[in-house]
């Protein structure tokens, strides 16, 4: 039986910004080559005959140059056949990265539906790119599979139910795609691992290979498997990278920067493991510190720098022991300052986390303890 051997990856989103992280964001925009070369290196492990991309390999379709001569560097020290489809960021304009010269084992597909013939595995993979960033009528036109060959099709799009509504994403119905007549579709555009199987066609959204912001948690990784004619198995394989996760860490009881800390660094490892320091955290501390402290977040950063966590961003969402019956019954301005914010946190239950955050930093000034920075 032919198989064609296949990694299908998408969203890659090379030279993001990483604006959620900027204080990190060089070091990561060069570890996304080392992703880009371990699911490579997989290609290579795999004995894959191609390396699909489903769209959005770069953030955006202009690419700083010496960024760009690297992929290209990096992908032609080895001989799997890459394909490439142009998504909404990184659509194939003219003055694309795209639109330059290559390596001689790199098909990008740069506008309507074409096919590359792979003879000696009886497949034909198809598939079709972005011209700009907004596309409203479905890619999937002009796809005609060939009944003889294994069809292998590559689309960067959104799938509705029905594309009537609209879309400017290459809106795909469920419909359509489900009877394409294809033998594997590899999607791109979702950042998450996706799969769908209908009448034995497998479609699948393989998600991006490692996540650029706190909005992207859980584990990352890429599909590997084959196609055969009239069916395919694909596996989601994860890769090794680093994970962004938003946390909620009680630090009830702590007093000093070591225990605020401590308490922090062991969290985190009970929940990681002994790896937890690799990945990058955005951290609220709740919880009641002990009476009359608050949160000394400068100095709690600096030591978990120390601790050799990779990056950790930290929220005071604490609260801190206050009798504020008491202060409501003040006849001082402060008292004044309570009872009104009070008044607003009952009159409007869904800001009421927000007002009393106002409230905790409005005493704490009272107390001389806020510093009034003039850019904030």
């Amino acid at each position: 039986m032919t198989t064609f051997n296949m990694v299908h990856t998408s969203d890659l989103h090379l030279g993001s910004l990483f604006s959620a992280t900027p204080e990190v964001a060089e070091q990561r925009r060069q570890e996304q080559l080392d992703t880009l070369k371990q699911i490579l290196d997989l290609c290579t492990a795999n004995k894959a005959d191609a390396l699909l991309i489903a769209g959005d390999m770069f953030d955006s379709m202009r690419v700083e140059s010496e960024f760009l001569a690297n992929v290209k560097r990096l992908i032609s020290h080895y001989t799997v056949r890459v394909f490439i489809t142009p998504g909404q960021n990184d659509p194939a304009t003219p003055d694309s990265c795209y639109n330059t010269e290559w390596p001689p084992n790199v098909h990008i597909f740069r506008g309507g539906m074409e096919k590359v013939e792979i003879p000696e595995k009886n497949t034909c993979v198809w598939g079709a790119g972005f011209t700009r960033s907004q596309c409203e009528e479905s890619l999937l036109a002009g796809f005609n599979p060939i009944n003889s060959r294994i069809n292998v099709l590559m689309l960067y799009g959104e799938l509705v139910e029905d594309t009537a509504a609209g879309g400017s994403c290459n809106p795909i119905s469920m419909e359509a795609i489900s009877s394409c007549g294809a033998d594997y579709v590899a999607l791109g555009s979702s950042h998450t691992y996706e799969y769908y199987e209908n009448n034995e066609l497998i479609y699948c959204y393989s998600g991006m290979p490692s996540a650029c912001g706190f909005d992207e948690p859980g584990e990352k990784g890429v599909l590997c498997g084959y196609a055969a004619k009239g069916f395919a198995r694909m596996t989601f394989t994860p890769l090794d990278g680093r994970l962004y996760s938003k946390e909620k860490i009680d630090i009830s009881g702590c007093a000093e920067p070591e225990q605020f800390a401590d308490r922090i660094v062991k969290v985190l490892r009970d929940r990681y493991g002994e790896n937890f320091s690799y990945n990058l955290y955005d951290i609220s501390l709740i919880g009641t510190p002990f009476e009359g402290v608050i949160a000394p977040i400068p100095d709690i950063s600096a030591l978990l720098s120390e601790s050799s966590i990779f990056y950790a961003r930290l929220t005071d969402m604490t609260s801190p022991t206050v009798d504020f019956e008491l202060l409501m019954n003040d006849g001082t301005l402060k008292g004044a300052f309570v009872r009104k914010l009070f008044e607003k946190k009952q009159s409007d239950s869904r800001g009421s986390e927000k007002y009393m955050r106002a409230l905790l930093y409005g005493l704490s000034a009272f107390e001389g303890n806020v510093n009034i920075d003039e850019n904030y």
